[in-house]
């Protein structure tokens, strides 16, 4: 067969024939950039899945300035129908001019199912948009099921950080409203051949009550405190210079602490003890720098996702702990460290 007159065929089988509205499972879409984000085509391919056991339909919305032209991608990405609010109004986020859009376009549909991202913008959106409809709300969705005899969506959301995970549901509130965390749903196969045509959203301007007026002037942001410091470099007794443990935090971007030892020795405050009687830390990365280890300080790190632990001490407890292990003086480690960061 040609391969041009196969091309055609498939493009006429999968021209989509646009829902008319009325209930079935919506996403809201997120624009990053002048593209359509990642966690939207993620939302639309676990859409579909709800969708085929609910017999309904999946609707895209999308709002911006000059943004209609993106409409392709979510028909590609499995959506039945899309709606476009491109108008000048609405070329930067804010809460306001994007909730009374979503909002008078819900109550006109009334939909079952609405899905956010799980990203900023989605997370100003999904409670207020579930407060002014009366509906119920889900954040952070790992992952969904459906109970088909009362359309409830089950979801699967992390608590304390991923430690476990709930089942959580709302049976009677309507419509449900969740955000999906990015990367918890597999990307949908993206059909070139399926096609659509959008149908615009009438947009009335609505002043934003709050204004982006530009940066702040003579401020120094606070900085992350030490419990959540994604990596952190801690001198003890055996670190010998502590410069070059400033050094080192500051060439990987860390924070600077140090076991009861350094507060001893005078090189931090009380305040950068890691302890389970002072602060306990779960940083990415942990570098002990000439710490022995004892109870009190293995027990304060252990949630920490990689450890480096020198020492010279082969006997050290640190070590017991450690992902990686150093035996040698922290003074002939560190200058080689520091070089190879180029710092």
């Amino acid at each position: 067969m040609d391969a041009s007159f196969l091309d055609l065929l498939m493009a006429q089988q999968e021209e989509v024939t646009e829902a008319e509205g009325g209930g079935g499972i919506w996403v809201v879409a997120d624009v990053v950039n002048g593209a359509v984000a990642p966690v939207t085509l993620e939302a639309i391919g676990a859409a579909r899945n709800l969708a085929g056991a609910l017999g309904a339909y999946v609707y895209a919305v999308l709002l911006g300035d000059g943004v209609s032209d993106l409409a392709a991608t979510l028909y590609q990405a499995g959506a039945d129908g899309v709606r476009v609010a491109d108008h000048p109004a609405l070329a930067s986020f804010a809460v306001e001019p994007y909730l009374e859009v979503l909002v008078d376009l819900f109550q006109a549909e009334g939909p079952e199912v609405i899905l956010f991202g799980a990203t900023p913008q989605g997370q100003e959106l999904a409670p207020r948009v579930a407060q002014r409809l009366g509906g119920g709300l889900i954040e952070h969705a790992t992952a969904m099921t459906l109970d088909e005899a009362t359309r409830t969506v089950q979801a699967a959301v992390p608590i304390y950080g991923g430690e476990y995970f709930e089942i959580v549901a709302c049976p009677q509130a309507r419509p449900q409203v969740l955000t999906v965390e990015p990367g918890a749903f597999p990307a949908p196969f993206m059909d070139p051949y399926r096609k659509g045509e959008p149908k615009s959203i009438e947009v009335a301007p609505v002043e934003p009550r709050v204004r982006v007026l530009g940066p702040a002037g003579d401020f120094t942001p606070p900085s992350v405190p030490l419990a959540q410091a994604p990596v952190i470099v801690a001198a003890g007794r055996q670190a010998g210079d502590f410069g070059l443990v400033e050094k080192l935090a500051a060439a990987l971007g860390g924070r600077v602490a140090g076991d009861r030892g350094a507060r001893d020795a005078g090189w931090i405050g009380p305040e950068q003890i890691i302890d389970v009687r002072g602060v306990t830390v779960a940083p990415k990365v942990y570098v002990a720098v000439g710490i022995r280890g004892d109870t009190f300080h293995n027990a304060a790190i252990e949630n920490s996702r990689f450890i480096l632990a020198i020492h010279p001490d082969p006997t050290a407890p640190i070590f017991r702990v450690a992902d990686l292990c150093i035996e040698a003086d922290p003074r002939e480690v560190l200058p080689a460290l520091l070089q190879a960061l180029g710092a």
